[in-house]
């Protein structure tokens, strides 16, 4: 009964040395951030939106009306020197409209969608003057765009990386530690946020500044461009040193 005795004793006190042979893996230290930024632009583009709609009770001169009234459209958007390739139309859209009781057919609608590019910002209040003027009857809002906006992004996310780093650098100068190099970036968010009209209200998803562009329009103009946001946001892991 001594010798089984013996190699237990014999097997513990093997397994303990080699316990402590074995290296203790101690995990790096790293210091996690993320950045934002937003780059305001003034827009150079403006895509204004306007619609055709024609009612009667036959089908046939609800169309007619609508391709008259479309025609008159197209004639004074182009008589600002706007290209075909600056204008969108979508295909002719029918609505049946019933009486209140649905037993009969009370007629018909007819209506178009023009959306409009124009280069020259400076056109807008002409072209919706125009518009309303000849054949169109409803304008569904205009927004305004960039059109460096890769160039803005790439601007708006170095300046979201220098951020991330700047307040990794002073999390790690409370605790007497210092920033290493980069293990791990991610990117969030990346858009960008335009002044637009929806037929009643203006809009701006603009929250904070972190660059500000010259202030954009001609001082006589009654709806100013005004300007609009590139965001951008990143998240960056950073080694973390003595």
């Amino acid at each position: 009964m001594r010798l089984p005795t013996l190699s237990l004793i014999a097997f513990i006190v093997t397994t303990g040395l080699h316990a402590q042979e074995m290296p203790i893996h101690t995990p790096p230290r790293s210091i996690s951030t993320s950045g934002e930024s937003i780059v305001y632009v003034v827009p150079d583009e403006v895509i204004v939106n306007f619609g055709v709609q024609t009612f009667d009770r036959d089908l046939d001169k609800a169309k007619t009306s609508n391709d008259d009234q479309s025609a008159r459209l197209l004639k004074a958007i182009k008589s600002l020197g706007i290209e075909d390739k600056h204008i969108q139309t979508d295909t002719l859209n029918i609505d049946i409209q019933y009486n209140d009781r649905h037993q009969g057919i009370e007629g018909y609608g007819a209506r178009r969608i023009y959306s409009v590019t124009l280069k020259d910002t400076k056109l807008r209040e002409k072209l919706i003057d125009h518009g309303l003027k000849n054949g169109a009857n409803q304008l569904h809002g205009f927004e305004f765009k960039t059109s460096d906006l890769r160039k803005h992004r790439d601007q708006a996310r170095k300046m979201a990386i220098k951020a991330a780093k700047e307040k990794a650098v002073a999390l790690a100068s409370e605790l007497e530690m210092k920033v290493g190099k980069p293990r791990t970036i991610g990117e969030g968010s990346v858009g960008y946020y335009g002044r637009s009209w929806g037929g009643n209200s203006f809009s701006n998803s603009i929250q904070n500044a972190a660059q500000a562009a010259p202030e954009g329009g001609d001082g006589g103009e009654t709806m100013p461009l005004g300007q609009m946001a590139v965001r951008a946001s990143v998240s960056v892991t950073f080694d973390l040193m003595d």
